[in-house]
């Protein structure tokens, strides 16, 4: 083989490498939609999943039954989301059933809600929710930091959440709020 046909190979050789560099991290800034969560309640079913660019979560929500509804919210490029945040909430179409996503800051492990239910003259009530965070698997092929926890509420007609309180590992009330009720 001559002298420039081995440079000739070499540099083909190195092009192809830096070309499928560049398609892996373009793959990797775009991130793969992943289901996170999901559930059945009411003869529906609900899942969320959540998918990444540039670190920036966007949210996909849906809720299946008789009816299907579907809804996608990106959120904010920050190092550290709000202390909390409903990015994203759907009912189906005659409001007969409700999934929202409340979101956190990863040093919130629990919630206190009160939640009410518009349109229905139910009383509002107060609940506890857990919140879960991403695993690390799931937030590589997604694309986005692990920098936040969630929880999906669900119900029967109608959801509203009217006040929030937030607690640490210990227990301890890090932050209570009152929120517009959106619905």
């Amino acid at each position: 083989m001559s002298k420039r046909a081995c440079i000739l190979t070499a540099a083909l050789a190195v092009l192809g490498v830096i070309l499928a560099g560049q398609a892996v991290a373009h793959d990797a800034a775009r991130g793969k939609k992943v289901t996170i969560a999901s559930g059945k309640f009411a003869d529906r079913s609900w899942s969320l999943a959540v998918k990444g660019r540039h670190h920036r979560p966007c949210y996909y929500l849906s809720l299946r039954g008789r009816a299907t509804a579907d809804t996608a919210t990106c959120g904010p490029n920050q190092r550290r989301p709000p202390i909390w945040d409903r990015p994203v909430g759907i009912s189906d179409q005659n409001d007969s059933a409700t999934v929202e996503l409340n979101v956190t800051q990863k040093r919130v492990r629990t919630m206190r809600l009160r939640i009410g239910h518009p349109h229905t003259g139910q009383p509002s009530e107060w609940i506890r929710v857990r919140n879960h965070r991403i695993t690390r698997h799931q937030a590589r092929k997604a694309n986005v930091r692990r920098n936040f926890r969630f929880a999906v509420l669900h119900s029967r007609g109608t959801l509203c959440v009217k006040k929030v309180a937030l607690f640490n590992r210990e227990g301890d009330r890090i932050d209570k709020q009152q929120v517009p009720c959106e619905f």
